[in-house]
């Protein structure tokens, strides 16, 4: 995006048209500047950058607003403990894979 809006700027400075040569063998009936109409692309381009830059700035800040919040709740729910603790239901999982895993291979022969 950075590059996009330099671009677009560079290109609204310019004294020179991009491709001046074409576009005269065009013969266009409308737009008789076409500077103006290179100005004027170059600034659209500029703001529709711009545009998507900032609409993917503001997702970016609700979203890690968002994860804060939830990671709070879970934390308070952590913290008030009781049956439907997800860290403890967590914990007791690994528990169990950790006993699984322990576990011999072939019964043991008892003397």
């Amino acid at each position: 995006m950075p590059f996009h809006s330099w671009f677009s700027i560079s290109l609204m400075s310019s004294t020179a048209l991009i491709g001046e040569g074409w576009w005269s063998l065009l013969e266009r009936p409308w737009g008789e500047h076409l500077m103006a109409d290179h100005y004027d692309d170059a600034a659209i381009a500029w703001a529709t950058g711009d545009t998507v830059l900032i609409t993917t700035t503001i997702l970016a800040i609700q979203w890690v607003r968002s994860d804060q919040r939830e990671a709070r709740r879970v934390d308070r729910q952590i913290d008030r403990g009781g049956d439907d603790d997800p860290l403890a239901a967590y914990n007791a999982h690994l528990a169990g894979l950790h006993a699984r895993d322990r576990r011999p291979d072939t019964p043991r022969k008892q003397a």
